[in-house]
């Protein structure tokens, strides 16, 4: 055991992202199915629910409850392998696979292998430029859930061949390719549903495990991420590879209808699935076969040693063998730390308060760190110091709250400082300039000086924050309340200077346009 190499953890034990949203797919789309059963008749839709695709139909009935979370931590849970179409996550110390093998154990669908299985030789006929035609699309595309939806609502006087296409190609759109409601599906897939039992038979289960696994390779689970696919099938491989939760948590239906796929109407709801993973006790590692049969066909796949090492391992362990945790490193190759942290209070004997900084739990992400201060704090909330050496939150020392420190925060708040003076003093430039050539203009138009000048009020604007800003001066109120008290005649005279400073002004500048006639002359 020692000597055989096995993959490593994608996240490092414990350090699993928890989930920011629930993961958005495309599959469940209900204005499509439902307008599928308005368009078809009764005899009709039956034979659509009872053919090789009719599983989807009764899938979609069923109403399942999707638990995003149960899956988003089983992604987490990955190893590290090269294999594209096949992933391998740990329960416990116990590896558990998700194959071609359990998805077709799952579904009950189609999964040979084909050449050519995304782009089988279709020939466009003048049938296939009609029907296309008629359902809105062009004939180098697929059609969308979106056109397939309108072209059902009016569908009622097509022939019963023509309704039964657009019934599979509502399942191929909603289902197999799961992508978003307006894109279009794939020309080269969507052109089998010309021949209706070509198209029923061909290895759909295939195309679908194979856009469910690209999606999800392409995915980064420290963020909201949208799968495409039938990406439900995840949660039911879980409760399948998983007995104990899935007995608790997927509501399993009595007499364990076939497929599998259809046995669990799933869960909604905040569940601890974490924890809940992590304390399973007994677990199916995979849907078994000849050891010649358990690596499915794939064109262009990798080969990767660590996979058919574990592979190996189980097929040759003796009886009553196990995984344990020393089999597994536990760290990841991809580092993650949790930003959550939230603050906590501890009192000392000098009544001084300390700020301890202490890993939120990450069950719940969508609440934001709260301050608490609790009368007793417990002994686990205070880090262990030595002896005189705990931090007082009145310091100058750095302290690090969700990974920002006191001077990176400082700083920031002196940068904007130095830009707001900086603002504010050139608004101080420009209101000075605009103030004298508004003298100017008084000036030239004779505006007598009983009115308040803009001279007045720059000077009145310029003097405010001055007054704010000056240590030890008395507010803005209490000046102007000296302005009240002074005497009326100050005023006047004051009103006696402008009007004469006003006079001097137009009599300096007629004397100047008289000189500017005399030059002219």
């Amino acid at each position: 055991m020692d000597s055989l190499e096995l993959p490593k953890r994608i996240f490092t034990l414990g350090e699993e992202p928890f989930p920011i949203k629930s993961i958005a797919y495309h599959t469940d789309d209900s204005k499509l199915f439902s307008a599928v059963r308005d368009a078809l008749h009764d005899d009709e839709y039956e034979e659509l629910k009872e053919s090789r695709l009719g599983v989807f139909l009764k899938f979609k009935e069923m109403d399942f409850g999707w638990a995003s979370r149960l899956v988003h931590y089983m992604l987490c849970f990955q190893l590290n392998i090269k294999k594209k179409y096949e992933l391998w996550s740990l329960v416990g110390a116990d590896p558990v696979r998700f194959s071609l093998i359990e998805f077709e154990q799952l579904t009950g669908l189609n999964c040979e292998y084909i050449e050519h299985l995304e782009n089988p030789r279709c020939e466009v006929t003048n049938e296939m430029a009609s029907f296309w035609e008629r359902i809105g699309v062009s004939v180098d595309a697929g059609p969308s859930s979106e056109q397939i939806i309108r072209a059902l609502k009016r569908c009622q006087e097509w022939s019963r061949d023509d309704r039964m296409r657009l019934g599979y190609l509502a399942i191929f759109s909603g289902f197999i390719e799961g992508r978003k409601y307006s894109c279009a599906t794939r020309a080269s897939l969507a052109r089998l549903v010309m021949d209706l039992e070509r198209f029923e038979n061909y290895p759909w289960g295939r195309v679908a495990f194979k856009v469910l696994m690209d999606s999800l390779r392409a995915k980064d689970f420290t963020k909201s991420y949208t799968v495409d696919g039938f990406i439900q099938v995840l949660q039911v491989w879980i409760y399948h590879a998983l007995p104990e939760l899935g007995a608790n948590y997927g509501n399993p239906l009595p007499n364990r209808p076939s497929p599998p796929l259809l046995a669990f109407k799933g869960g909604k709801g905040r569940k601890c699935f974490k924890d809940a993973i992590s304390r399973q006790t007994r677990v199916i590692n995979y849907v078994e076969r000849n050891i010649e049969e358990m690596f499915p066909k794939w064109d262009n796949d990798r080969e990767d040693v660590t996979v058919e090492n574990i592979i190996q391992v189980m097929f040759n362990a003796p009886p009553n063998w196990k995984w344990t945790m020393n089999c597994w490193e536990d760290e990841g190759i991809y580092p993650w730390t949790n930003p959550k942290t939230h603050v906590v209070y501890v009192k000392e004997e000098s009544s001084a308060k300390s700020l301890v900084v202490r890993e939120e739990d990450i069950e719940r992400p969508s609440k934001r760190a709260r301050i608490e201060a609790p009368a007793e704090p417990r002994s686990e909330d205070i880090p262990d110091y030595p002896s005189g050496a705990i931090p007082d939150a009145r310091s100058e020392a750095s302290i690090l709250v969700s990974g920002v420190d006191k001077a990176y925060i400082e700083k920031c708040f002196k940068d904007l400082t130095d830009v707001m003076r900086d603002g504010f003093g050139t608004c101080l430039k420009e209101m000075k300039l605009l103030g004298n050539r508004m003298d100017v203009v008084e000036k030239k138009l004779g505006i007598t000086g009983k009115e308040s000048s803009s001279h007045d009020l720059q000077q009145t604007t310029l003097s405010l924050p001055k007054r704010r800003l000056e240590h030890g001066s008395e507010s803005v109120n209490g000046a102007k309340a000296r302005q009240d008290e002074e005497p009326s005649s100050s005023k006047a005279l004051s009103v006696e200077a402008k009007e004469k400073e006003v006079k001097q002004g137009k009599e300096e500048l007629k004397e100047k346009e008289l000189k500017e006639k005399a030059i002219r002359a």
